[in-house]
């Protein structure tokens, strides 16, 4: 079953800067899911990566996501609390690991929406032809996502309807920036922000759930390239269907409701953090 761990990590030495590179990070999440003698060079691998970030709740310590994508194993990260790793310069203890996930089946069976934001919280990009594209393009997001899906699940995406996904699937609004990163192996360009899609009112219920079984796939495998480095990490909001409100009702939900918390990326130590722009919401 596809599955999400997230680490709690606690620094050795929380006044020790030190940049965890995405090349680190990749290292990390094949050590840690494929074992010690694993190729880290190898061309598709069933897992994604987030960046370190700052623990929202818990001040000096970091949180660490793991995707896992393959259907058919899982590896062994429930016996890693009290172990010892190391990020770049810096070496953490796994404190806790929080477990979630659930069947490809499930994505399928949620109710079908024809609207998704995704909030592309670490630098995304796109590749065609051997070039980059710094953009939030909807044919190579989705493209790339029912490639991963269909090489990894038990339930696998019809050709038919991924072909008609990828030709209606529309961006209607988006709010990003371009931004660089170095893998490595040289710099790309990507972008960080929000972006809107949404399917033509006419899309049949297969492409409907389609869509939004790979979108909330997105927040497990990430999007574009380079995904097990740490790039294309990303969270999604779907609109949920609602009772018309009185304007009275909804001046009320509005005060009540409390202020958005955007992530803190720790650049170098989980005491040492960048908060993020903040960014308009686009529904």
């Amino acid at each position: 079953m596809p599955q999400r761990w997230r680490l709690l990590l606690r620094p050795d030495d929380d006044t020790r800067a030190s940049r965890i590179a995405p090349a680190q990070l990749h290292g990390l999440a094949c050590t840690l899911l494929e074992g010690g003698g694993a190729d880290h060079h190898g061309q598709t691998k069933p897992f994604s990566i987030t960046p370190l970030v700052q623990a929202p709740h818990l001040p000096g310590h970091a949180l660490l996501t793991l995707g896992w994508l393959d259907d058919t194993t899982m590896p062994p990260l429930r016996n890693l609390p009290g172990e010892r790793i190391r990020l770049g310069g810096q070496f953490f203890t796994i404190e806790d690991i929080h477990a979630e996930g659930a069947p490809y089946a499930t994505l399928l069976a949620l109710p079908p929406t024809q609207r998704v934001t995704m909030d592309f919280r670490s630098v995304t990009h796109f590749t065609r032809k051997g070039r980059w594209i710094p953009l939030p393009d909807p044919e190579l997001l989705y493209t790339g996502l029912a490639r991963r899906w269909n090489a990894y699940a038990d339930t696998p995406l019809p050709s038919p309807v991924v072909t008609e996904l990828r030709e209606t699937v529309l961006l209607a609004a988006h709010d990003v920036k371009s931004a660089p990163v170095d893998i490595g192996q040289g710099h790309r360009i990507g972008f960080l922000g929000t972006a809107t899609f949404t399917l033509p009112r006419n899309a049949g219920p297969d492409v409907a759930r389609a869509f939004t079984a790979l979108s909330q796939f997105a927040e497990l495998a990430g999007t574009g390239a380079q995904t097990t480095h740490g790039l294309g990490w990303t969270a999604i909001s779907v609109p949920q269907p609602h009772a018309r409100k009185t304007d009275g009702e909804t001046a009320r939900r509005s005060r009540n409701r409390p202020p958005r918390q955007e992530p803190s990326e720790v650049d170098s130590r989980a005491g040492q953090t960048r908060r993020s722009q903040p960014r308009k919401q686009i529904l």
